[in-house]
C-alpha cells in the first residue's frame, strides 16, 4: 500500500505558491480547492509579470484550456522563468487532441522546455504521442487500456517526463514505473474543470515529493473526493459536495479507500 501520510503532512505544515495559468472556467475553482489544501494559488497571465510571479512559485501549471496570443506570450515567459529558476513544470494540452495550433504548442513545450509532468485524458495524449489529431472537441476519445499503458510508458521515456493520462482508469508512468488507478465517479466528466482542478493538485503534491506516489495522491484526492461526495440531489449538489469532500479528505481515508495496480 502506498503511504501518503507523509506527503499529506508537509501539505498541512508548509504552504507553497502554485502558479496557474488556466481556463476562466475553472481558475475560481481550482484557486479554492488548492486553498482548502493549505495551499496558495496565483492565476497570474500578464506576460509583463509572469516571468517574476513564476520565479517564486514551487510549481508552474500550463494548462491550455482556452488560449490566445495574449495567454499564449504568458505561458511563454512563464515557462522561461520555470526553466531558468527549476520551477517544476505541469503541462496540461487540453484539447491537443482536436485543433492544429493546441497540438502543435503542446509538442514545441514538450520538447523546448522540461515537462515535469504532462497530463491529459487519453485521448490528449494518444494525438501528442503520434503528433496527429484524434477528436473534435476536448473530451476523450475510446482507447483501450492496454495501448494506452504502452503509450505513456513510451511517451515518458521519450520526453523525460512522468506522464499521466485521465480517464475510466488513471495511468500514470515514468518510464520505469507505472501505476494504474481505478477510484472513480461517472459524474466527474460531467462537471466543467475537474480535469484542471487535477492539473491544479498535482502542481501542489509534486511541488511537495517529485515522485509517482505524490501524483498518484492527487488524482485520489479528486477521484475519491468524488465516490465520497453526494449525488442523489443533482449535479449542483454533486460539484459542492465534492469540493467539499477535497478539504476534509486526508491520508487514512484515501488508503483505506484506493483501488490501484502497480504494473
Amino acid at each position: 500500500m502506498i503511504d501518503f501520510s507523509s506527503t499529506f503532512q508537509k501539505m498541512k505544515d508548509s504552504t507553497h505558491m502554485i502558479h496557474a495559468i488556466v481556463s476562466p472556467l475553472a481558475s475560481n475553482d481550482l484557486a479554492n480547492v488548492l486553498l482548502s489544501l493549505n495551499q496558495a494559488p496565483i492565476l497570474a497571465e500578464y506576460y509583463r509579470e509572469v516571468y517574476e510571479v513564476t520565479q517564486n512559485a514551487h510549481a508552474l501549471l500550463i494548462n491550455m484550456g482556452t488560449i490566445n496570443e495574449d495567454k499564449l506570450m504568458g505561458m511563454k515567459e512563464a515557462l522561461i522563468s520555470a526553466k531558468a529558476n527549476d520551477i517544476p513544470i505541469i503541462l496540461d494540452p487540453v484539447g491537443a487532441s482536436a485543433t492544429k495550433v493546441r497540438l502543435e504548442t503542446s509538442l514545441y513545450y514538450l520538447k523546448k522546455y522540461p515537462i515535469k509532468v504532462l497530463k491529459g485524458n487519453y485521448s490528449e495524449i494518444y494525438s501528442i504521442y503520434h503528433k496527429k489529431l484524434s477528436t473534435s472537441g476536448v473530451d476523450a476519445k475510446n482507447v483501450a487500456k492496454e495501448e494506452m499503458i504502452e503509450i505513456c510508458q513510451d511517451l515518458s521515456t521519450r520526453y523525460n517526463t512522468i506522464v499521466v493520462a485521465s480517464g475510466k482508469e488513471d495511468i500514470i508512468s515514468d518510464g520505469k514505473e507505472t501505476l494504474l488507478l481505478k477510484n472513480g465517479n461517472p459524474l466527474l466528466p460531467k462537471v466543467t474543470g475537474t480535469g484542471c482542478i487535477l492539473g491544479g493538485i498535482i502542481a501542489a503534491t509534486y511541488s511537495f515529493e517529485e515522485n509517482l506516489n505524490a501524483i498518484a495522491l492527487a488524482i485520489s484526492i479528486l477521484n475519491i473526493g468524488a465516490e465520497l461526495a453526494t449525488k442523489d440531489k443533482g449535479m449542483a449538489t454533486f460539484k459542492i459536495s465534492l469540493l467539499d469532500q477535497i478539504s476534509l479528505i486526508d491520508s487514512k481515508t484515501i488508503e483505506e479507500k484506493i483501488i490501484y495496480e502497480k504494473l
